[in-house]
């Protein structure tokens, strides 16, 4: 009697875990209806429609070794895992491979027509394993390849679907000493029982993670375009005023030097004026790429309103910001502005200070460099100055060319 409560209990747990994957599967597919860009949820509900498919032939035939049955159930268990690694590659904004994909599938459908490698237990619980393990592997491995995206929920997925592989990998080791479907022994209905509660829990909490890192993305979306200029893609003022303030007090902490250029484009408005609001745009849109091929990735560019920008440099002295704004005094000069089917002439005057002169204070640093953009202006446009007094009432004019 034990015995038959056992088995009535794995049977449950595989029934349960086949109505909730239905479940999610539907969730899943909803969720892309009403966002079409967001693919991988087709990837991910066609994996867990895939794993109740095989659940389902396991409830039908068993494990008997036969292709219709265990062969097709296996390969479609593989291919919900190969479903799971395309759907984090949508994720990640990366295309698909294919060769990948259905490589493990039809390897495993072509081991189940050899007989005196699908009968034998051994051999299917290590090909399976080998084949499953790699795609969870990979699913893992796309999801922390994205680690920049910094998204909550993002580690613990990475670690559940490595967790996934080491499960399956371990399958490889005992295989001659513990029951199936762990291992190759004859199967122990409360062994059975375990393994269908790890692959549940696991999809489960997956799933919901899932959705919450989608949710994640959104929210950062949002955030990120609160923060972003629509037109040129470069920070706001806004961003300026909060990443500025967080920045430079970090900078203070560690007493480190930071360096503020403040670049206007010399007579924007004539040049507005004369290429239309189309025109004007195409040269703001112009300007921010010369920009920023010229900082680093670790510098932030500004628009702080109109044709007036900020960059921020960290860990940059005063004499350091001269030279990349110089630099990009010269690359704005020399540059081909051709927008509306118009060549035009685009100069730039940038003023230069640093937290040595002005401070940790970000009104105050944005103030310095600001009277050394006026001076600029009035010593003749297309040059860099540095502001050098506290009061910012002297400037000194850089040279003019590299």
């Amino acid at each position: 009697m034990p015995t038959v409560g056992m088995h009535l209990d794995s049977a449950t747990v595989i029934l349960f875990a086949l109505l909730v994957k239905v479940l999610l599967a539907f969730l899943f597919f909803v969720f892309w209806f009403r966002r079409r860009r967001a693919i991988w949820f087709a990837w991910w509900g066609g994996s867990l429609l895939l794993g109740s498919v095989t659940a389902s032939i396991i409830v039908a035939r068993g494990f008997a070794p036969d292709f219709f049955g265990l062969g097709i159930a296996v390969a479609c268990l593989i291919a919900s895992f190969g479903c799971c690694w395309l759907g984090a590659r949508a994720f990640e904004r990366r295309p698909p491979l294919w060769l990948p994909f259905f490589a493990p599938i039809l390897l495993w459908l072509a081991a189940s027509l050899v007989p005196a490698l699908f009968e034998p237990r051994p051999y299917r619980v290590i090909l399976s394993s080998l084949l499953v393990s790699p795609l969870a592997a990979l699913t893992a491995y796309e999801f922390w390849r994205g680690r920049g995206e910094r998204l909550p929920s993002r580690w613990i997925v990475t670690a559940l679907f490595a967790s996934f592989a080491l499960f399956f990998a371990a399958r490889i080791p005992l295989v001659m000493v513990a029951p199936f479907p762990f291992g190759s022994l004859p199967m122990q209905p409360a062994w059975m029982s375990a393994f269908n509660m790890i692959l549940f829990f696991h999809t489960v909490i997956l799933a919901v993670l899932l959705v919450a890192m989608t949710k994640e993305r959104l929210e950062f979306e949002q955030r990120m375009a609160a923060y972003t200029d629509p037109l040129t893609g470069a920070a706001n003022r806004r961003a300026f005023a909060v990443r500025g303030r967080r920045l430079l007090a970090r900078h203070e902490r560690n007493q480190q030097e930071l360096c503020a250029l403040f670049l206007d484009i010399d007579d924007f408005k004539p040049l507005n004026d004369r290429l239309g609001h189309a025109g004007g745009d195409g040269v703001l849109r112009r300007f921010v790429e010369i920009v920023l091929d010229n900082i680093r990735p670790t510098d932030f560019l500004f628009r702080i309103g109109g044709e007036e920008f900020c960059c921020l440099l960290p860990q940059t002295g005063a004499l350091q910001g001269q030279w990349v704004a110089e630099r990009i005094r010269h690359q704005v000069e020399t540059a081909a502005f051709e927008v509306v089917g118009v060549e035009a002439n685009v100069t730039v005057s940038i003023g230069v200070a640093s937290t040595a002169l002005a401070g940790y204070d970000i009104e105050a640093l944005l103030r310095a460099a600001d009277s050394a953009l006026y001076a600029a202006k009035r010593w003749g446009r297309n040059r860099v100055v540095i502001a050098d007094t506290k009061e910012h009432a002297a400037v000194r004019p850089a040279a003019k060319r590299l």
